[in-house]
């Protein structure tokens, strides 16, 4: 037993715990250290309790079954999508996958499974916790009517001062990889898992970019989408959504001015795709009939290319969940009326612009204070220290 790791853990458990944050151990095995039970041990160091769940330890359930953390999340009264695995090898990883619990992989020990999400230190363990995993607001911005489902995480401005530093380096991490990739990628992550938009999802895919040549890994949040997919048993396709014919860039034209047709008549579905961003598509060809998909995006305005993902999406027999990182303030999400008639698999050339229905900006914010969060986990995160 590493005692400087032991002490640290002990640390971070006792600042979560004023933070209504319950740290507990789990293994079908009851561990001791030093001939002593190891939640008695761990407690100790802790200075607070901690207690031992596992098949060997209290009856609970062995932990590769499915659904077997369930009893023990009851016993806490909490949801699945409230609870983090702090694991590192196999079998962690398949009590992560049977649970669908999102999993983070402490290195610190060297790394023996491709699963879950890395923390190299307790220090990144812990900034992930407080900064991101208790956020307030996993989601700033959400509309829900019928079958349009649409959130966004944060706000994006780079002239207001609020919003400013944090849509630049989002901005700047969209466009050319730079800023903090990181924030980013644990943003996303932690968006889409503690606001429960992850349950019941059956794929997960990303917009492409307005360029059918774009890279299929874009700075590496595929790779990101593609772990999260595994973590949770929802096959990720990167080129669901493919792009056949150039769109025009729609960051020079004024968001009231952007047409649905620049989206519509340029993308559409693939038969095909590539799971996982492997080399190879699949065999089968998919059927999107009754499953959901959730469609990841950078940045949404006025919602064209989000719509034009529901529409096809829709047509093809599915149910489209729409997320994205950023929602431009102060503009209406705008929605594609009536269902459009086209060939899903095959794109389409319409020549008349749907009707449609605006989402005002202000009435749809999820809480007056949401929107400020996002600056302070960001200057939280740039500035963090765990001495």
């Amino acid at each position: 037993m590493n005692m400087d790791i032991a002490r640290d853990l002990g640390r971070l458990a006792r600042e979560l715990a004023p933070l209504g944050v319950t740290t507990a151990l789990w293994s079908n095995r009851p561990w001791t250290v030093r001939q002593r039970p190891m939640s008695e041990w761990f407690s100790e160091i802790a200075g607070i309790p901690v207690a031992h769940h596992g098949a060997q330890v209290d009856g609970s359930p062995a932990r590769q079954l499915g659904n077997s953390a369930q009893p023990i999340m009851a016993r806490y009264g909490v949801e699945r999508y409230e609870t983090v695995l702090v694991g590192g090898v196999d079998e962690d990883m398949r009590a992560g996958v049977q649970n669908k619990l999102l999993m983070l992989r402490p290195d610190w020990y060297g790394q023996q499974t491709e699963y879950g999400f890395p923390v190299a230190n307790i220090s990144e363990l812990a900034r992930f916790c407080l900064v991101f995993a208790l956020r307030r607001y996993p989601i700033f911005w959400r509309v829900q009517d019928g079958t349009l489902d649409f959130s966004a995480a944060g706000p994006f401005s780079t002239m207001r001062a609020a919003y400013q530093m944090f849509g630049e380096d989002a901005r700047a991490f969209a466009k050319s990889g730079n800023g903090r990739p990181d924030f980013w990628f644990n943003f996303a992550v932690s968006s889409l898992y503690f606001s429960g938009l992850l349950e019941g999802v059956n794929y997960i895919c990303t917009y492409p970019g307005h360029n059918p040549n774009s890279p299929p890994n874009k700075y590496g949040m595929a790779d990101v989408l593609s772990r999260l997919g595994k973590c949770f048993r929802m096959t990720f396709y990167n080129d669901l959504i493919a792009r056949h014919a150039e769109a025009i860039k729609s960051q020079p034209i004024r968001a009231g001015e952007r047409k649905f047709l620049n989206q519509l008549n340029t993308i559409r579905l693939t038969k095909r795709p590539h799971k996982y961003l492997t080399a190879d598509p699949v065999k089968t060809a998919i059927d999107l009939r009754d499953k959901t998909i959730l469609v990841v995006d950078d940045f949404c305005t006025s919602g064209k290319s989000n719509e034009a993902a529901r529409t096809y999406i829709e047509a093809a027999g599915g149910r489209a969940r729409l997320f994205s990182w950023l929602k431009t303030i102060s503009v209406p999400y705008t929605r594609i009326n009536a269902p459009v008639q086209l060939m899903p698999f095959t794109g389409t050339q319409l020549a008349a612009e749907p009707t449609s229905h605006d989402y005002g900006y202000a009435e749809n914010i999820i809480a007056p204070d949401a929107p400020a969060e996002i600056h302070q986990i960001f200057m939280r995160y740039r500035d963090w220290r765990w001495d």
